[in-house]
């Protein structure tokens, strides 16, 4: 086979560019895999320094970023409300996820929360303490309401009915129980006054009834409508609280202020502007007290670590002790002489450090790690059964966490090579019969290339002989006709007849070529309209039966009326006539060819059959392509263009028509379209 030199160059850019890089690639490839099992174990041991490395810098950069927000935070905490009039304003105040609170220190001393002088003292114990004959006369008063009414009056006009201090607090609670429990408010309000001018006398077994006291004149005040009071009251009370010079029991201060200030803020009555200002002291005056008993219960751990000084020049120290955990931030994180001490909230600043874990080690789920806390329960990832430990390393300055790598078991490491193995083994089959294939269809391409070019080549030849031979019998006879030679009438209208059916051969090779342009521009160039196909064949039939009964072929028809379809009827008569044509011209006498028409179901049936020389099985599947003609060109004796069967195919594709071939050698042919049928 002979090839252009385009097609060398194409070969030669498919085996240089294509096949020799795969060849070398495969070869490279079947060597990589031999070492898998070493590239295995490789990879395993720097995707465990990765995990390792990537796990510690997500808790370092998330405990830097809670750093820096408390840093942030603690720049409002000079801002913060110490005054009466203060806490009524909102003041600016930054919360830190994973930060339960956060202490302000400046040149030692405390600056927030600083809401009093910060002196504790123990309170008494009084569990020893014994009834009174008079105090138990009060709890059965009490107990019997009918002897209130009698008994509760005698003694209330007592001055001093008591014998001591104490004797005097016990009874005089037990007065106001009374009274309460008798709807007696303005007496229960009384003496409650009484014990209000002694702020700490003790009773029964409270550590301190002042609050409490406090609380039930309160709500003595509410019960009686006296909002204004109430408000004005507690207002009083915040007040002396501020003033106090020492702090005691703040668990039950704190009790007091919520309960009073949240009913002062459920007041129908309550201005926009003073429910606004409960709204703000509630929140800031709150938020001190609880820092101010976080501080007063763990005064030691404050003052040791206020002590412990800063070991490196990160300005970060850690203390982990009584089931709390404090860390102190200095210079350089704050300016000058600040110090910020902040009480982590374990479950938030776990939950952040856990966050950042978890999204880091999804992309390493094949290496075997462990988490654990300070009570071995396991936070991420898993303890393997059997693995040895390959390096732990505590990975939070706040916690004690332990980070653990374990030994991969080899068995595991081998499994996951086989089955890279497996894998790159199927790319390079699946990429060798790529190429095969390509290489395959590249050289059938280049075939078929080479035989459309043959086709052409006998394409031009033909329509060069068939142009040429109707035009040198055209001139031949009209240049006898003009000069004369031609006396006879006779052999004038011979002639001339003659001149008309070489004028009408070269009319139909040239419109066949006309035909096989307009379907190569597509369907654009078709007109579409329902057209009785009946009515199309037989105009077809009419036009060339002349031919073949001048050959000695004997005709049967069969056109049914009604046979409408969709389509372009220049296309449909050049698809008829050239089927008929070929049955004309491929079949000797005498012989016979039929013509059908009619209706199936819901398509439209167009058949030509003839007894001709048929088509041999090996040339069927070739015979509608563009310029092919069976046998040689130059030896064959029927000429012409190659087009026929291909307009054919072209229009029956164009119309969503099939068309089937039945033929045998020597036998005849039988080609039948079938178009869809339109009402």
């Amino acid at each position: 086979m002979r090839f252009s030199k385009g097609n060398l160059i194409l070969i030669l850019v498919f085996v240089g560019g294509i096949i020799m890089p795969t060849a070398i690639l495969s070869f490279l490839g079947f060597r990589n895999i031999q070492n898998e099992m070493f590239l295995a174990q490789k990879n395993f041991d720097e995707n465990q320094a990765a995990l390792q490395k990537d796990i510690e810098d997500a808790i370092a950069r998330e405990q830097e970023k809670i750093y820096q927000e408390t840093k942030a935070a603690s720049l409002f905490l000079y801002e913060q409300p110490r005054s009466l009039l203060e806490f009524g304003n909102a003041a600016s105040f930054k919360d830190v996820s994973g930060i339960e609170a956060i202490f302000l220190y400046n040149n030692g001393s405390l600056v927030y929360p600083d809401i009093s002088s910060k002196h504790f003292y123990n309170t008494h114990d009084f569990s020893a303490i014994v009834a009174t004959p008079l105090e138990q006369r009060l709890f059965y008063a009490e107990q019997d309401s009918g002897n209130v009414e009698s008994y509760m009056p005698r003694l209330m006009k007592s001055v001093a009915p008591f014998e001591t201090r104490n004797e005097q607090v016990l009874n005089i609670l037990g007065l106001i129980r009374l009274c309460y429990k008798e709807k007696n408010y303005n007496d229960a309000l009384k003496w409650l006054k009484v014990l209000e001018s002694h702020p700490h006398l003790q009773g029964y077994l409270h550590a301190d009834i002042t609050h409490s006291v406090n609380l039930l004149h309160f709500e003595i005040l509410v019960k009686q409508k006296k909002h204004a009071e109430a408000e004005d009251y507690s207002l009083s009370v915040l007040n002396q609280f501020l003033q106090s010079e020492s702090i005691e029991d703040i668990p039950s201060a704190k009790f007091f202020f919520e309960t009073a200030f949240s009913q002062i803020l459920s007041f129908e009555d309550l201005s926009q502007e003073k429910r606004e200002s409960f709204w703000n002291l509630r929140a800031n005056f709150n938020r001190q007290l609880g820092y101010m008993e976080l501080l007063s219960k763990y005064r030691k751990n404050f003052e040791e670590l206020l002590e412990n000084e800063f070991s490196t020049k990160e300005g970060i120290v850690y203390k982990n002790d009584d089931g709390i955990t404090l860390f102190k931030m200095g210079y350089p994180y704050l300016s000058g002489n600040q110090i910020v001490i902040a009480k982590i909230d374990e479950e938030a600043y776990r939950a952040r450090l856990l966050e950042k874990v978890k999204n880091v080690s999804q992309r390493w789920k094949n290496v075997p790690y462990s988490i654990v806390d300070e009570r071995d329960s396991v936070l991420v990832g898993s303890i393997p059964d059997s693995s040895n430990v390959l390096s732990q390393s505590r990975i939070s300055e706040a916690f004690a966490w332990e980070f653990s790598l374990y030994e991969k078991d080899i068995s595991e490491i081998r499994k996951e090579s086989r089955q890279r193995m497996f894998l790159m083994y199927g790319l390079l089959l699946f990429s060798l019969i790529t190429v095969i294939f390509g290489s395959f269809f590249m050289f059938r391409f280049i075939v078929q290339e080479r035989r459309l070019l043959a086709m052409k080549a006998n394409f031009l030849s033909s329509v060069s002989h068939e142009l040429k031979t109707p035009l040198t019998s055209i001139k031949m006879f009209a240049e006898m006709m003009a000069r004369g030679r031609v006396a006879k009438v006779e052999k004038v209208q011979e002639y001339s007849g003659l001149i008309g059916k070489e004028a009408t051969r070269l009319e139909n090779l040239i419109g066949a070529i006309l035909n096989y342009t307009r379907m190569e521009h597509g369907t654009g160039a078709f007109k579409w309209e329902k057209l009785d196909f009946s009515v199309c064949a037989r105009k077809v039939f009419d036009a060339v039966e002349d031919i073949g009964v001048e050959k000695g072929l004997e005709f049967h028809t069969r056109f049914e009326p009604g046979a409408y379809v969709m389509g372009d009827y220049t296309a449909l008569y050049s698809l008829a006539q050239n089927l008929i044509e070929n049955a004309i011209k491929y079949t000797n006498a005498p012989g016979e060819i039929t013509i059908s028409v009619y209706t199936e179901e819901d398509r439209t049936v167009f058949s030509v059959a003839d007894t001709g020389i048929g088509i041999d099985s090996s040339e069927q599947k070739n015979i509608f392509n563009d310029f092919y003609r069976v046998g040689d060109e130059m030896t064959r004796s029927t000429k012409g263009s190659g087009l026929g069967l291909a307009i054919v195919k072209r229009v029956a594709e164009t119309h969503k028509a099939t068309i089937s071939l039945s033929s045998k050698l020597g036998k005849g042919s039988t080609f039948t379209v079938r178009f869809k049928k339109v009402d």
